[in-house]
């Protein structure tokens, strides 16, 4: 009788080892079953949060003013931007103050002019 209560016991015992086991697998293959219904996910800059959500959310994040990356990545694009504009702005301001200041207009050279 000892040998049956003992048996018992320990089929009683794997049997719950093995559902504690189980339900965490069977939870983990559920969540990556969510991730395939619901496609890739995608990193967004949100309101300066990274955050990641479904591809098929990601046009209605750009359109109200979200980037597509990381919010790092997206703060370096921002600045490197501004500084090609500067530098932009900066050449154009040079090429003008060069074009009014050329000596091969009458008027603005050196020389006399022929006012003599």
């Amino acid at each position: 009788m000892r040998r049956v209560a003992v048996a018992a016991a320990l089929a009683t015992s794997l049997l719950v080892a093995f559902a504690a086991l189980g339900g965490i697998g069977a939870a983990q293959s559920s969540i990556s079953s969510a991730q395939y219904q619901y496609g890739k996910k995608v990193t967004i800059c949100h309101k300066g949060h990274t955050i990641s959500v479904g591809k098929a959310a990601e046009p209605a994040h750009v359109r109200h003013g979200d980037s597509v990356g990381t919010c790092a990545a997206a703060k370096a694009k921002k600045a490197k931007a501004a500084k090609a504009k500067a530098a932009a702005a900066k050449a154009k301001a040079a090429e003008k103050k060069q074009d009014d200041g050329s000596s091969d207009k009458p008027g603005h050279g050196n020389g006399k002019g022929g006012k003599g």
